[in-house]
Formats: structure tokens, C-alpha cells, sequence
């Protein structure tokens, strides 16, 4: 049973190993192919064993009967002609289909040796199944010397289900009726955007996309198309001086991936993938230089440094190397970052830990040099448990003032009314606050629980989201007045409920036309909704004051226009003006109900071709209040947004913080893609 499972492995290899290349990516969903019935009715079987040295002699019938527990791959062959050279060489020529390991094989011509073992296939050469087809011009493989080649292989792969098709299986043939058509996500034979990759730099969150205004990137890309001059193919993996592959359904690609000196091995019933140089194509035409890379095994490794900009306790840059997560046990995950703190070793000094006006408040020792970022997750059953631990500083005389600490035990559990919730006990220490238009504050200490609700419904045609929370906590905060840290108990009831009606939107029958999608992962709709937010809170605190506040939020959001075009073919823009009633105050800084009359605006404009500007911020327009005519939570953007990536430059001027992001999108996959690219 070793040797029949060594032959399955090897001949999985051979025919589809150069899949395995694109498990630079970890990647995400299924696809399934049905054949249509083969209109031959003379057909060849064969099958092929672990003695199939010494089949030579025996006749194919008698193979099979003495061989049935060592058969591990079985062909039905269909061809305008098949011939059968004293039972050792078989030859089919003329639009030969091959039914094999559960796919369909067609070519100009195969052959098999029995006594020497090499299958071999010729002219228009493909293979389909599921969601795996590619083709090429010559396939050979050898079945004795475990090794073979691929020329001029084009492809498209559905790599979550790569290993389960391409798996040999003796009885596969008898399956070909129970496989589901290829697009049985997309029937309407469109390929849809579906999911993606990330890579942030700096301290800012990502933003979703602005055009499709969600998400989908979840860390891995489901469909490539890929292809190479040749492949070899070795006794214990394969090799191939280079392969290309595109996450893009569409020509021309707009972004591609060079593997230089790709070598793929069995690592512990995986494969691991060795690229020397791998090379990021932007546009055909611009390339850039990633260096060695080592993907697939066990483990995935990415690239370990990353470079951030914290001016508030870090003094400016900050190298950052990444640390693959650590499984403890099944349960526990350890992560951890050390950090070098490059402005603060150039500059010789730190303003980060200002206590007084002392000099030797700037002065700095070896290990105000690092710093650490450490996370650990735990859970069980409904229960969860983070804790984030970020230190800016590895001196121990400054540890207190170095560090920023926050933990979360999380229960998840079912009540009558509330349904699905979450009960969460918390604590947290320096933690930064921001406040409208007061600004960014400290809480210094605070440890609490709270119960918390979030649900999504539709009434009729209007979209909602609510949240629920209810909780009690003491804080150690800056007090409202002036900077000083005072410690009382909080109990607290929020509920916030954000609503969605669609206005207008563009015919469907407008939408149905051929269309240019070089800018946009999806077809635009252009469509006026109307938005509202209501939330309501109540606090009330140890010194026996009391706040609450209701704010009304609301205004229309327009999308005009739909990327076809290279200039000003695209605007969205958003207007929520919003009031706040309010009774009460609160002693703390971080809570304080303000900014009583606000405007939120966003607006996102194509300049030129896929280069575009954001711009989000509230107004305060309370004109009795001290702030009036201040702007706060701004962010700007510029973003260059195309149909298969994106990437943005955010800076945040309130808390003068920035960064960019890289973000590739994926596809599924629909029946018009080519292989070729």
C-alpha cells in the first residue's frame, strides 16, 4: 500500500505539479466542472499499476483481475483511431479524449509504453477538471523513473480544491456524472470580484474599497492563471526555470507574478515552493523586485520587516520584524514584533517620555533603542481571549510610561430578546481616546464588562444595523478641565441603529452593455440612498453625576458616473448633517458629549484615469460652541484604484498620522477567461 500511495503521489505531481506554484498564496473557494457525454462509443481502458514493469506480457484483462488492489489510475480512451501494438503499445490519434482520474485529457495523439512506463501526449494538449484546466503543447512522464516534462503550459487553477482533483483515485471514472457545472457560483456568467490580499504600512487602519465600499480581502486569491515554457518534473518534486501568473480574468492583465528558479519538494505530505527571485509586474511593464521567496509546507512565511511611522512613542521610523504566529497548543497563539526605533538612534535622544522639564528626560540608554509588540489569543469552546502588549521602550526605568496594554475575555452565549451576544470582561492601560473636536486623550487604567449586541435586518427596503451595549467599568482618566487623572466607577447603556433606503439607481438594462472594467473590480451602479444614524447613551458615574445624549444623524449619499471613462467619470460624494441633545456632563475627558452640531462629509473624485483623491471629516457647526468651525477626524487619500489591485497614501492631519496600503483583488473565474496571457 506504501508503493501504490508513493505512485499516487508522483503521478499527482506529474500531471498538475505545477499548481503548486500558486500556493503563494493560501486561497479561498470551489468550483466544480461537469463534462459533457462523450459521442464516441468505441473507447481503450487501461489501467495503470505498480508492476507495470512487468505488464508487458500480460494481457490487459488479466492485469486488471491480478492487480485490482495495486491500480491506482485507470484511463477510458475515445479517438477517431486507437491502436494496441502486441498489448505493450497503445496509440490513440484524432481528437483523443482520455477520461482520467476523473478530468478529461484531449489531444492530438497519446501513447503508452506498458514496459517502459512513459505516457505521452501530444498537439492541443489540455486537461479539464473541476475547476483545474490548463494546456500546453507536450506532456511526458515516465512512470518508472518518476519523472517527466511539461512544454508550453498555459493554465487556470482553483487552488482550494487543487489537491482533492487532481488526487488519484482508482474508482474516479465512476464520478464523472456527479460533478456540477464550473460556475455554479456565477451563473450569471460574469466574473466576480470575491476576494483578495493586504499588505498595510504605517499607522493607519485600511480602508475598505472605496469603489465596491467593502472588503474582500481576506489574505488569500482562489483563481490564477498562470503559465510557463517548461516544467520539469523530478522523483521527488518538480522544478522550472520560471512561471508567470495573474490574479487578473482579464486581458491585457493588469498585474502579474515572475518566479525565477522555482523549485517545488514534498515537505511532510506538503508541498514547500522555493522561488530565488520573485518579481511583482505592474502593467506589462513596471517590475518589481520582492527577492527569495519561500511558500507552501507547514508553514507560510512572509516577509519579515516592516517599516511604520510613530512620532508619539516611538519618535518618528520604526523598523519592524514580523514573526510567524506560534501555535502553543490548539488553543493558544502567540504572535510577537521586536521593533528597532530608527529616529531615536539617529537623533541620539527621545521626547517621548516627557515628566517633567528635566534634561535627562531625552536621555537615552541601549535598550530605549527597542521596542516589542506581543499578542496572544486563547480559546475554548465560546470563550476567547486577547491581549495586545505594545512597548516602546525596553528600559525597565521606563516601562510604566512605555507601555500600552489591553485584554479581552469574551463569552459568547444566547438570552431571551438579545439572541446571539457577547459578555466581555476587559482591561486596558494607556489607552490613547479621541473625542471630536477636543482631540486625542488618555485613559490612563481601566478594567470593566460589558454585554454586547449586533445585529443586521431588513425592514421592507431599508437596510439596518444595530448595536447594543451595556456595561460597567472603572476608569483612571484625564479629567474634563484640565489634565488631571481622576478614578471613578461608570455604568453605561449605548444602542445605536444605522438605517439605508435606496432613492434611485440606474436601469438594469443599462448595465447589461459591454463595458470597460480597467478601473473597477465590478460594474457600477450609479444610485442616490438616504442615510440615518440614531445612537443614545447613558452614563452615570461613582461621584453621582450623569450624562446622556441622542444624536440624529442623516443625509444623502450620490454615485455618478461608472469608470469608463479616463476624466471626472466618477464622484461620489455623502452630507450628514447631524445633532446632538444633551443632558449633563461628564468628569472625564474621553466621554464628554460634544460637538453638538456637526457635518460629516466624504467625498471621493476621479482626477484622471485610475488616480483619484479621498477626503473624509466632520465640521463642527455648533455656533455656541468654543470649537465652532473646526474640523476633526479628517483623513486624506490619494488612491491610484484598477481593476485587479489598488493602492492609497492616507494621512490623518488631526493626530498627524499616515500610511499606505497595497491591496491585489481576486476573482472567480468565469468560462470566457483564456489561459492564455
Amino acid at each position: 500500500m506504501a508503493a501504490k500511495e508513493k505512485y499516487r503521489l508522483l503521478l499527482n505531481l506529474g500531471l498538475l505539479g505545477f499548481n503548486t506554484i500558486l500556493s503563494f498564496f493560501d486561497i479561498a473557494l470551489s468550483k466544480e466542472n461537469s463534462f459533457k457525454s462523450l459521442d464516441k462509443s468505441d473507447h481503450f481502458n487501461f489501467s495503470i499499476g505498480n508492476n507495470i514493469g512487468s505488464s508487458e506480457n500480460l494481457p490487459i484483462e488479466k492485469l486488471k483481475e491480478e492487480n485490482d488492489e495495486n491500480i491506482f489510475l485507470t484511463l477510458k480512451i475515445f479517438a477517431d483511431k486507437q491502436y494496441d501494438y502486441d498489448q505493450n503499445i497503445y496509440l490513440a490519434e484524432g481528437n483523443v479524449k482520455t477520461i482520467i482520474n476523473g478530468g478529461i485529457l484531449t489531444s492530438d495523439l497519446l501513447s503508452y509504453e506498458r514496459s517502459t512506463g512513459i505516457l505521452f501526449a501530444e498537439g492541443n494538449v489540455s486537461f479539464k477538471k473541476n475547476g483545474q484546466y490548463f494546456r500546453g503543447k507536450e506532456f511526458r512522464f515516465n512512470l518508472l523513473k518518476e519523472e517527466g516534462i511539461i512544454k508550453n503550459v498555459y493554465g487556470i487553477l482553483d487552488i482550494q480544491n487543487v489537491v482533492e482533483d487532481l488526487q488519484i483515485d482508482p474508482n474516479s471514472t465512476k464520478k464523472i456524472g456527479n460533478n456540477k457545472s464550473v460556475n455554479k457560483l456565477k451563473n450569471n456568467s460574469k466574473n466576480t470580484y470575491h476576494d483578495g490580499v493586504e499588505f498595510v504600512f504605517g499607522n493607519i487602519k485600511l480602508p475598505q474599497n472605496k469603489i465596491t465600499r467593502s472588503n474582500k480581502s481576506i489574505g488569500s486569491i482562489n483563481n490564477w492563471r498562470f503559465k510557463s515554457e517548461l516544467i520539469k518534473i523530478q522523483k521527488d518534486g518538480w522544478k522550472s526555470d520560471k512561471i508567470n501568473f495573474t490574479n487578473d480574468p482579464l486581458d491585457p492583465h493588469q498585474i502579474a507574478f515572475e518566479g525565477i528558479d522555482v523549485i517545488a519538494e514534498e515537505d511532510k505530505g506538503k508541498l514547500l515552493i522555493t522561488s530565488g527571485k520573485t518579481n511583482l509586474i505592474l502593467e506589462r511593464r513596471t517590475k518589481i523586485f520582492l527577492g527569495k521567496r519561500i511558500f507552501g509546507g507547514r508553514t507560510k512565511k512572509k516577509n519579515k520587516f516592516e517599516l511604520m511611522i510613530d512620532s508619539q512613542d516611538r519618535d518618528g521610523f520604526v523598523l519592524i520584524r514580523r514573526s510567524n504566529t506560534t501555535n502553543i497548543n490548539r488553543n493558544i497563539k502567540l504572535n510577537f514584533q521586536p521593533q528597532f526605533l530608527i529616529s531615536r538612534a539617529l537623533s541620539g535622544e527621545t521626547n517621548s517620555y516627557k515628566y517633567s522639564e528635566k534634561k535627562d528626560d531625552k536621555v537615552i540608554s541601549f535598550s530605549d533603542l527597542f521596542g516589542l509588540n506581543l499578542k496572544l489569543n486563547a480559546n475554548y469552546e465560546d470563550w476567547s481571549f486577547d491581549t495586545v502588549n505594545d512597548l516602546s521602550t525596553l528600559n525597565p526605568a521606563r516601562f510604566s510610561s512605555g507601555i500600552r496594554h489591553s485584554s479581552t475575555l469574551r463569552k459568547y452565549f444566547e438570552i431571551p430578546i438579545l439572541d446571539d451576544s457577547s459578555f466581555n470582561i476587559f482591561t486596558t492601560y494607556r489607552s490613547r481616546a479621541w473625542n471630536g473636536t477636543i482631540g486625542e486623550t488618555e485613559i490612563k487604567s481601566a478594567y470593566g464588562s460589558f454585554i454586547k449586541k449586533q445585529n443586521q435586518f431588513n425592514a421592507g427596503e431599508i437596510k439596518n444595523n444595530i448595536n447594543f451595549r451595556l456595561g460597567v467599568a472603572q476608569y483612571e482618566a484625564e479629567k474634563l478641565n484640565n489634565s488631571e487623572f481622576i478614578s471613578l466607577w461608570r455604568s453605561s447603556i449605548f444602542a445605536s441603529i444605522d438605517s439605508e433606503y435606496e432613492i434611485w439607481n440606474m436601469k438594469q438594462k443599462n448595465l447589461d452593455e459591454k463595458i470597460d472594467l480597467s478601473l473597477s473590480p465590478i460594474v457600477i451602479k450609479p444610485e442616490l440612498v438616504f442615510r440615518t444614524n440614531i445612537n443614545s447613551a447613558y452614563f452615570r458615574y461613582e461621584d453621582s453625576s450623569e450624562q446622556s445624549f441622542i444624536k440624529f444623524s442623516f443625509g444623502p449619499e450620490i454615485r455618478l458616473g461608472k469608470l469608463e471613462r479616463n476624466f471626472l467619470d466618477y464622484t461620489k460624494l455623502s452630507v450628514m448633517p447631524g445633532i446632538k441633545i444633551k443632558a449633563g456632563n461628564s468628569p472625564f475627558k474621553f466621554d464628554n458629549a460634544i460637538d453638538l452640531k456637526t457635518l460629516n462629509m466624504s467625498f471621493l473624485q476621479q482626477i484622471y484615469g485610475p488616480l483619484m483623491f479621498d477626503i473624509i471629516s466632520n465640521l463642527n457647526i455648533d455656533r455656541n460652541s468654543q470649537n465652532h468651525g473646526e474640523y476633526y477626524n479628517t483623513k486624506l487619500g490619494l488612491l491610484w484604484h484598477k481593476r485587479a489591485y489598488e493602492f492609497g497614501i492616507y494621512y490623518h492631519p488631526n493626530n498627524d498620522a499616515g500610511g499606505l496600503y497595497f491591496r491585489i483583488n481576486g476573482f472567480n473565474f468565469d468560462n470566457d477567461v483564456k489561459a492564455v496571457f
